[in-house]
């Protein structure tokens, strides 16, 4: 076997275990291919199985042809590619997120279910792994990008090498120290002929701004060794991070006490003093993640909090959004929540309507859900009328893309504090959820300002009837 740059990377970055399966994220893009054909190139060698997924994600006129193509690499590779569509769009609007996010979201999902498919028959979940092909190029983008977002030092750290995926499989990124002028010359040494995704030059997206203007202009005109740089800042940021989090967790464990049932925690902090700031700010950070404040997670709240186990004062006190407190007494923090029950606001109710699809305009900035009324009636034949508005019970679900989520899963996967649960308005027929409504008490933005849709009735293009369903509010 010839040896060369990508290949020795591979090797020695020690992330592929030998006799293992290896689910090999594809787009079909060079850098995708490079690392199958380079794993590929290894496979006999390291009892590798190695299995190519792609996602198509239904967004461009091309991607069938794309695929086809990849379809073809693969066979003369004698891989067999697995092809998956979904549509990304449909993800989106469901969740309430960006294509791009929709799309992320997808693909690990799909990679993990692939992944579980090999535990299943047999395979040990350690020899299993995801690689996917962010190289050093992108590591540097996306410091840059973080950092002018106004990011802390974890998110510094940049791309991790390696992390957990949501099932727990090992995701591994075998080229991450490999620059894209290196992936190219692999590509041409190999003759390979990868898709090429037009849309990477679009300017209309920050991250390809950062790739095609601004790091070319930083190059030229402050520093031609920036990338460089941004990844060895990150590799930094990325030990430090480790350290001072290996601390904190440390701490954390020791000195916290949880009652669930009270939506409380309790940290002691007569240990906690001696520790340096950024230590016990690490620790405050993970309260917030048990208490389901990420979203608040911010440097003002963190700073503020942290100062409590600083000081002297005994009983000191600071309110966090969701209604909860953070209050000295003594030596100790104790957060605990409102435990007033919220109710839900009684002014609102829906105004359902059937309109033909051409007709379909609603107003812009106003939450609204709309759905293909053919599919709904087909479903519930003359029972537009049981369409109604009120709050959980027991057996509600909302329809998603495999099945269906019990509603008291779906707020607690979206973080709505318990004393809020029962104040969120839903739109349901019988025990189905069409609509959930937005509210403040989500702790993400898009369900904030849209709610959450059922993907069950959407609409197409071939949609003639629309059911809309818009909100009254009582004065």
């Amino acid at each position: 076997m010839k040896r060369n740059l990508i290949i020795d990377t591979i090797i020695d970055s020690g992330l592929i275990p030998p006799a293992s399966v290896v689910i090999a994220g594809v787009s079909g893009g060079p850098d995708s291919l490079c690392l199958l054909h380079a794993l590929n190139s290894i496979a006999d060698m390291y009892d590798l199985m190695i299995e190519p997924v792609h996602v198509n994600h239904m967004l461009r006129p091309e991607a069938a042809a794309e695929c086809e193509h990849l379809e073809d690499i693969c066979f003369r590779m004698d891989l067999d590619l697995r092809v998956y569509e979904a549509s990304c769009s449909d993800l989106a609007t469901e969740l309430g997120v960006s294509v791009e996010e929709a799309g992320r979201q997808m693909r690990y999902e799909i990679f993990d279910e692939v992944a579980a498919e090999f535990e299943e028959d047999g395979i040990p979940p350690e020899k299993i792994v995801i690689a996917v092909a962010h190289n050093a190029d992108d590591q540097a983008e996306t410091v840059l990008f973080r950092l002018l977002r106004g990011t802390g030092p974890h998110g510094l750290a940049g791309i991790p090498a390696v992390r957990a995926s949501a099932a727990g499989y090992t995701i591994v990124r075998p080229l991450l120290g490999v620059e894209r002028s290196d992936i190219e010359a692999y590509i041409k040494e190999n003759r390979l002929k990868p898709n090429i995704d037009k849309s990477n030059s679009d300017n209309k997206y920050t991250r390809n701004r950062i790739r095609n203007e601004l790091i070319p202009y930083l190059e030229k005109n402050f520093n031609p060794k920036i990338k460089e740089n941004l990844r060895r800042y990150a590799e930094l940021a990325s030990m430090d991070d480790a350290v001072i989090r290996e601390f904190a967790i440390a701490d954390y464990i020791g000195n916290i006490t949880i009652d669930p049932d009270r939506e409380e925690a309790v940290l002691n902090t007569a240990d906690l003093k001696s520790n340096p700031v950024p230590v016990n700010s690490r620790i405050v950070g993970l309260i917030f993640d048990l208490l389901k404040l990420e979203s608040c997670a911010t440097y003002e709240n963190i700073s503020a909090v942290t100062g409590l186990i600083y000081n002297d004062h005994p009983s000191a006190g600071i309110d966090l959004p969701f209604g909860i407190r953070a209050r000295k007494e003594y030596d100790r923090i104790v957060f605990s929540a409102n435990e007033e029950v919220i109710a839900p606001d009684t002014s609102i109710s829906i105004h359902p309507q059937v309109i033909m699809a051409k007709d379909f305009a609603p107003v812009e900035d106003a939450p609204y859900a709309a759905f293909d009324f053919d599919k709904f009636n087909e479903e519930y034949p003359g029972r537009l009328g049981d369409l109604v508005l009120r709050t959980r019970r027991e057996g509600d679900y909302l329809p998603i893309r495999h099945g269906k989520k019990k509603i008291q899963d779906l707020l607690v996967d979206s973080k709505v504090r318990k004393a809020a649960r029962d104040s969120i308005l839903m739109v349901c027929i019988g025990s189905e959820v069409l609509w959930v409504l937005p509210s403040r008490y989500f702790s993400r933005e898009p369900e904030k300002t849209k709610g959450r849709y059922s993907p069950k009735f959407h609409i197409t293009d071939k949609t003639k009837r629309v059911l809309l369903i818009e909100l009254d509010e009582t004065l």
